[in-house]
């Protein structure tokens, strides 16, 4: 896990952590894209790269007996730099993927809006910048800027290194030090993430859908605030529901989304709470879809909602909700992947 997100790219460098992913097993340094895949396959046969805002997640999974090979292949595929060639695939891969995104959105019209709340939140820099990049920005993408990118933002001092099913601590580290020490003679820049400044403000998308989405969020806190756990319970007390089920952090008839609105308003299809956090800020609100002749209805009952949280809660209610969130959080570390994720993120938050 690599301390670095889409939030770290520049009007400049926007697409290239997406440009990254989309090239993540074109190497040259020891291996090839060929070779990769021939590893993967042979080695457990699954590796993936995934962003978001602040982290990129190189993850895999292999024999035991492989794990060195594997491991060099995703120090490869973290830190060389891109080719020219690469950067040309990367390029015409980032073209294709919003070509897509305009084909998908016919289809889903509200599938942006996350997008939009946070650049709403945020401006165009920091938190705000799009986690795939500027459309407008994909010819610029070229080697030197995906190489520039790579040198001053994703070094290994950045790094985090889990692992599970090893025998010896000792020799993942020796491991870890033997691949990505090497690179620690590299060129290392000095780098400081730039606190993002939470202005606030209005988006309005307008579409063709009998139905329309709002989203109205506020900032709450960052992921070390003392606040944080009651963020997590409010969303887990609201929940998320549809008009043909219920699901959502808050499963059950008993959450708020179908309590309060689903069960009483004809009109709202679906509902749920957002709740974000990030190294230096958060956003906490309320997603509804409904009927577009009942915008200014469903307006009104998301500030009824907000205003739902000011009063009294029921004990019951709180202590269901608290033992909801435990639940929800050991289903989700319940299997290896995950719980390796979540070991990474609690080391580079806390």
């Amino acid at each position: 896990m690599i301390n670095v997100g889409s939030r770290d790219e520049t009007a400049q460098s926007s697409g290239a952590c997406l440009a990254i992913k989309n090239t993540y097993l074109k190497t040259l340094k020891h291996t090839n894209e060929t070779i990769n895949y021939g590893m993967i396959q042979m080695s457990g046969g699954e590796a993936e790269m995934e962003f978001d805002e602040e982290t990129i997640f190189y993850n895999t999974h292999c024999f035991e007996y492989d794990a060195t090979d594997m491991f060099r292949m995703l120090a490869d595929c973290a830190f060389e730099p891109r080719s020219y060639l690469a950067a040309n695939v990367a390029r015409d891969k980032n073209k294709k993927f919003h070509k897509l995104q305009h084909h998908l959105s016919h289809y889903n019209p509200f599938g942006n809006n996350p997008q939009l709340l946070l650049t709403t939140a945020y401006g165009f820099s920091g938190l705000g910048m799009p986690k795939w990049g500027f459309e407008s920005n994909i010819d610029n993408i070229d080697q030197k800027l995906l190489q520039d990118f790579q040198l001053n933002t994703i070094t290994p001092e950045k790094t985090i290194v889990v692992a599970n099913g090893v025998r010896k601590h000792e020799e993942v580290v020796d491991l870890v030090n033997s691949h990505l020490g090497v690179l620690l003679p590299a060129r290392e820049l000095e780098y400081s993430r730039a606190k993002s400044e939470y202005f606030g403000g209005e988006s309005r998308q307008f579409t063709e859908s009998p139905e329309t989405n709002i989203l109205l969020a506020y900032e709450s806190v960052n992921w070390t605030h003392p606040l944080m756990p009651a963020f997590a319970i409010m969303h887990t007390m609201f929940g998320g529901a549809t008009g043909f089920s219920v699901g959502g952090p808050g499963k059950g008839m008993l959450n708020r989304a179908y309590r309060n609105i689903l069960r009483s308003k004809f009109y709202i299809s679906n509902c749920e709470s957002i709740n974000l956090h990030f190294s230096d800020s958060g956003l906490f609100g309320f997603n509804f879809t409904g009927n577009s002749a009942y915008s200014k209805n469903i307006l009104e009952d998301i500030m009824e909602t907000f205003e739902g949280f000011r009063r009294p809660i029921d004990d019951a209610e709180l202590t269901r909700s608290k033992n909801i969130l435990k639940r929800n959080i050991l289903a989700n570390i319940s299997n290896q992947v995950d719980r390796l994720e979540e070991t990474a993120r609690s080391v580079r938050i806390f």
